[in-house]
C-alpha cells in the first residue's frame, strides 16, 4: 500500500513542475511585452553594397475574384538575396561544412536576450570595436552571460537605417569605404569558446566593423555553428536581459542566409523555470527520504 506521506510528496512535486511550466512560457501576453526586431522589406531595405538582386515585391492580383464568388483577393510576387534587411547569416556563409540554414536546429533559434551596449563608443568612433573588455564589463555587471542565450550587440546604428550612406558609411558600392562598428576578432572568439550562445545579433550590416574585409568575427563565430543576426531594429529598447527571443528565419533549403523575424518577449523571467524544474525534484527526493 502507498503511504500518504509518499502521496504528499508526490503532489508536491507535481505542484512545484506545474509552477515550471507556467514560469517558463509567459502566457499572459500584451502588447507591450511584444518588441519586434524586424525592418520592413521594401524598396529602401538596406543590401550589402553591390548585391543583387535586392528587394522585388511585384503586384500579380488585387481586386475581386469572381471566379471564386470573393470580394477581395490580393496576390504577389517577390524576390531579393539572402543577405539583406534584418536576416540571418547561417554558419555555412563563411565556414565550409557548417549548418545551413535549414540545418539550424529550431531549438537554437529561441533562447534569452542579452544586449551589450557599446552605443557610447560607437557615437565616438565610427570604427568602433566591441573587445573583451567590453564583455567581461557587462558581466561584473550583470552577471555571467548564460548558456544557450542569443546575444545582440547594441551600437545605435539603427538610427541611421533609414539614411543609407549614413548606416554603410559610404554612397558607393565600394567596400573599401565602408565605415561602421562591429565586433572585433578576439571578442568573437571570447563569445565562441568561453561562453556557449546560439547566436549573435547587431545593429548594424555585418557582424565585422566596415574596415574588417576578411570577416573574422563570422569566420570565428561560424566555426562554432554560431549564427549571425544583421541589421537588428529597436535594440535601443531592448533591455540589458531578461527577454525571451524568437528569430525565425525562412527556412530555405541550403540557404547561407535568410530573412528572419526577430521578436522579443520583455517582462520575463527567463531563468525561473530551470531553478523550479531543480526545486520539484530536490522536494520530491527530500520527502521520499523522510518517508523511508
Amino acid at each position: 500500500m502507498v503511504s500518504s506521506a509518499f502521496l504528499r510528496a508526490v503532489i508536491i512535486s507535481c505542484f512545484c513542475l506545474e509552477i515550471t511550466s507556467a514560469a517558463h512560457v509567459p502566457w499572459d501576453i500584451t502588447a507591450n511585452d511584444v518588441l519586434d526586431l524586424t525592418y520592413a522589406f521594401d524598396n529602401n531595405t538596406v543590401y550589402w553594397p553591390g548585391t543583387q538582386p535586392t528587394f522585388s515585391h511585384d503586384l500579380q492580383y488585387r481586386g475581386p475574384w469572381a471566379a471564386a464568388n470573393i470580394s477581395w483577393l490580393e496576390a504577389n510576387a517577390y524576390g531579393a538575396s539572402e543577405h539583406g534587411g534584418t536576416h540571418l547569416d547561417a554558419p555555412a556563409h563563411m565556414y565550409k561544412g557548417k549548418w545551413r540554414v535549414h540545418q539550424i536546429p529550431a531549438k537554437n533559434l529561441v533562447g534569452q536576450g542579452i544586449r551589450i551596449d557599446m552605443s557610447a563608443k560607437a557615437a565616438a568612433n565610427r570604427d568602433a570595436l566591441l573587445n573583451v573588455a567590453d564583455l567581461e564589463q557587462w558581466e561584473k555587471d550583470n552577471g555571467q552571460i548564460p548558456e544557450e542565450c542569443i546575444l545582440f550587440v547594441y551600437t545605435g546604428w539603427g538610427k541611421y537605417y533609414t539614411n543609407r550612406t549614413a548606416y554603410l558609411g559610404t554612397e558607393t558600392n565600394d567596400t573599401s569605404k565602408l565605415h561602421f562598428p562591429g565586433i572585433s576578432e578576439s571578442a568573437a572568439k571570447w563569445i565562441a569558446t568561453s561562453r556557449k550562445v546560439h547566436g549573435v545579433g547587431i545593429d548594424t550590416p555585418s557582424l565585422d566593423y566596415g574596415q574588417m574585409m576578411s570577416f573574422r568575427a563570422h569566420v570565428t563565430l561560424f566555426e562554432k555553428n554560431i549564427y549571425g543576426l544583421e541589421n537588428v531594429a529597436n535594440l535601443n529598447q531592448l533591455p540589458t536581459k531578461g527577454s525571451l527571443i524568437h528569430a525565425l528565419p525562412l527556412k530555405i533549403r541550403d540557404g547561407s542566409g535568410a530573412p528572419v523575424r526577430i521578436v522579443a518577449i520583455l517582462n520575463t523571467d527567463t531563468s525561473l523555470a530551470p531553478r523550479l524544474g531543480q526545486i520539484s525534484w530536490i522536494v520530491f527526493l527530500i520527502s521520499f527520504a523522510i518517508i523511508h
